[in-house]
C-alpha cells in the first residue's frame, strides 16, 4: 500500500514541475528584484500598518487616509511586475485548490466552505 506523506512528496515535486509553479516562480523573482516594485510594496505595507496601529491606539481613521491607501494600492497593482506576480500566484493558487478538490473528492470529503453534504446535518 502506498504511503500518503510519500504520494503528497511527490504531488509536491509534481507541483513544482508544473507551468503555473514556473510561471509563479519567474514572476516571483523579477518582482523580488525591482526596485520600484519593492518601494511600493513597502509604502503600502507602511501606510498599512500606519492605519492599523492608530486603529488599535482608538484614533479615527479618515476617509482621506482610507483614500490615500487605496490610491497607493491600485498603483502597486497597476506596476507590471506586481501585476505579473499576482496573476502567476493566481494561478498557482488555482492549481492548488483544484487538487484540493480531486484530494477532497476521492476520500468522501468537501472541500472547506463547501457546506453540508451528505447528510452530515
Amino acid at each position: 500500500m502506498a504511503n500518503p506523506m510519500e504520494l503528497a512528496e511527490k504531488l509536491g515535486e509534481a507541483i513544482l514541475e508544473s507551468e503555473e509553479y514556473r510561471a509563479f516562480s519567474l514572476a516571483k523573482d523579477k518582482m523580488d528584484n525591482d526596485e520600484d516594485a519593492h518601494g511600493l510594496v513597502d509604502k503600502f505595507q507602511d501606510l498599512q500598518q500606519g492605519l492599523r496601529e492608530a486603529q488599535m491606539m482608538g484614533r479615527k481613521i479618515t476617509q482621506e487616509q482610507i483614500e490615500e491607501l487605496r490610491a497607493h494600492q491600485r498603483l502597486m497593482v497597476e506596476h507590471p511586475a506586481i501585476k505579473s506576480y499576482l496573476e502567476a500566484k493566481k494561478g498557482l493558487e488555482n492549481l492548488m485548490a483544484a487538487v484540493n478538490q480531486v484530494v477532497g473528492q476521492v476520500v468522501g470529503i468537501s472541500p472547506a466552505g463547501g457546506g453540508c453534504g451528505g447528510g452530515c446535518c
